[in-house]
């Protein structure tokens, strides 16, 4: 099984099947992937992409979607956010996931802080080796 195959079936079953289990579903949101900031010249600094995040408990959220990467290159991901701070607009977080669609993994993994207000996200990224550059990514998060 392709690890696209793969990474579709655990997008399936994260937006899907678990919130249905976990009984909790509060908040839901459409994400609306768009820029990032690099470090280092070169990289693709436009990211249009589309996915789903769901509360499935007071302090977790899952997320799924698709997105065009810093490589030029279509990518899916997969995270779980633990919140820590969620107060007055601040959803303040650590995400663990993974991502496909950049040189040299075939699956990514990854976690990053993402700092969110209101209907504005960013993420963090260390230097990643594909990009040779740290990352600030930047989505909405619009309530559905």
């Amino acid at each position: 099984m392709s690890t696209y195959t793969q990474l579709i079936k655990l997008l399936a079953f994260i937006t899907l099947v678990l919130p249905s289990i976990s009984g909790y579903t509060e908040e839901t949101y459409l994400q609306i992937n768009g820029v990032s900031i690099h470090s280092r010249p070169g990289n693709n600094g436009f990211n249009p992409g589309l996915g789903i995040e769901r509360a499935i408990s007071e302090n977790w959220n899952i997320a799924g979607g698709w997105y065009y990467n810093s490589d030029y290159r279509g990518s899916a991901y997969a995270y779980g956010r633990y919140s820590y701070y969620r107060k007055d607009g601040w959803d303040l977080g650590v995400g663990i996931g993974a991502v496909t669609g950049y040189n040299g993994w075939g699956l990514m993994p990854m976690i990053f802080p993402e700092f969110c207000y209101e209907w504005i996200c960013a993420i963090a990224l260390p230097q990643l080796q594909s990009t040779g550059s740290s990352i600030i990514g930047v989505h909405l998060r619009v309530p559905l």
